[in-house]
């Protein structure tokens, strides 16, 4: 989805679109992690999720959940132990 965003800044109003937001955000990856995540994490929960990926970092979390898959009998919950550590 493509939206427009304006911005005031000192010399007037700037238009900029969606796209030109930086992806290196930390807001946004989480974001993008959660998507990514979807087969281990629960939806109800996700300011608590979007807390932790905050918390421990992108490459963390990606760690711990390739963890979670490879090594848990039931992923989802062995993910959020992880993340509760």
């Amino acid at each position: 989805m493509l939206t427009t965003t304006y911005q005031l800044v000192s010399t007037g109003i700037k238009k900029f679109k969606t796209t030109d937001i930086p992806t290196d955000s930390n807001k946004y990856d989480n974001d993008y992690l959660f998507e990514q995540l979807s087969d281990l994490v629960n939806p109800e929960y996700k300011k608590w999720y979007m807390k932790r990926f905050y918390t421990l970092g992108k490459e963390e979390v990606l760690r711990l959940a390739s963890q979670a898959k490879s090594d848990g009998n039931n992923p989802q919950k062995l993910f959020s132990y992880l993340l509760k550590k």
